[in-house]
C-alpha cells in the first residue's frame, strides 16, 4: 500500500475519533444540561410537593428532564391514587414543572390520633393530624380497617352509601356542614343549631331544600324535618328547639 492509502487510512480514523469525541461531547452536555435539579408542583392541596416529587421520579433514570417527558408524554409516567390527572412540562432544560389535579374530599372520619380524609367514592384520598376546616366529620357508624387509599368501609354497607351521597350533596350544594352524624337508620345534617333530618334515603332533591329554609331561620335552633320530603310530596317542617336524641 502506498502513502496515499495510509494517509486516507489515517484521515478515516482522525475524522471517525473526531466524530466519536462529538457524539460523546454532546451526550455528555445533554446529561449536564437535563440533568434535573429542579422540580415546580403546582396543584395541589393535601398532597405533599415530595410526594409528587417522588412519583415523578420514581425509577433510577429519573435524573434526566428529557426522559421524564418523555415518560409522561407515552402514559408511561406514575401517578398518585388520590390523583385525577398529572402533568409534566418543561420549564428550563435542568427543571420540570409538574401540575396535578387532586380527587376532592369530601368529607372525613376521626381515626384514633388523625383524621382520614376520604373523595366522593369511599376512598381515603388523605391522613394528617391537621384538621381541614368547613369539611363534614362522620360519625355514628363503625368503620372497618382505615388505610390511605382504601376504600372505606362499614358493616351497614346500605346507609354507609347513603352517607356518601350525603357528602357529594353538601359540596355540592356548597353546605357549611359540622358533621354527618348517623342515629339509628336516620342519617342527620348538623349545621350550626339546625339539625336536619334526611331519614335513611337520600336524594339531591332534599339537600335543595336546605340552603334558602337556613336562610328563612336565622339563628333560629331545632329540627328541620326533611325525611319525608320527595318532588312529589313536599312534606318539610321544622320544630324549634327539638335537638335529636
Amino acid at each position: 500500500m502506498g502513502k496515499k492509502g495510509t494517509k486516507r487510512k489515517s484521515h478515516r480514523l482522525y475524522a471517525f475519533v473526531v466524530l466519536l469525541l462529538a457524539a460523546a461531547i454532546l451526550a455528555l452536555g445533554v446529561l449536564i444540561l437535563f440533568y434535573v435539579q429542579e422540580i415546580e408542583v403546582d396543584g395541589n392541596e393535601y398532597c405533599t410537593d415530595q410526594q409528587i416529587v417522588d412519583t415523578v421520579k420514581n425509577d433510577k433514570y429519573s435524573i434526566n428532564t428529557l426522559y421524564i417527558l418523555a415518560k409522561y408524554a407515552v402514559g408511561k409516567g406514575e401517578s398518585l391514587p388520590c390523583l385525577d390527572s398529572i402533568k409534566v412540562s418543561l420549564k428550563a432544560p435542568w427543571a420540570l414543572k409538574v401540575k396535578v389535579e387532586e380527587k376532592p374530599i369530601v368529607g372525613y372520619v376521626e381515626n384514633e390520633d388523625h383524621y382520614a380524609y376520604f373523595d366522593q367514592e369511599g376512598m381515603v384520598v388523605s391522613e394528617s393530624t391537621a384538621l381541614i376546616e368547613g369539611l363534614p366529620c362522620i360519625e355514628g357508624i363503625s368503620m372497618k380497617d382505615i388505610k390511605l387509599y382504601g376504600q372505606l368501609e362499614s358493616e351497614d354497607s346500605k346507609i354507609f352509601q347513603e352517607i356518601l351521597e350525603v357528602s357529594q350533596e353538601v359540596v355540592k350544594y356548597e353546605l357549611n356542614v359540622d358533621r354527618i352524624v348517623c342515629k339509628g337508620d336516620e342519617i342527620y345534617l348538623y349545621i350550626g343549631k339546625v339539625y336536619v333530618n334526611l331519614g335513611n334515603k337520600v336524594s339531591s332533591s332534599q339537600v335543595a331544600q336546605v340552603p334558602p329554609i337556613l336562610e328563612k331561620l336565622g339563628d333560629q335552633e331545632g329540627t328541620l324535618h326533611l325525611e319525608n320530603y320527595s318532588e312529589s310530596s313536599g312534606t318539610i317542617t321544622f320544630d324549634i328547639g327539638e335537638i335529636p336524641q
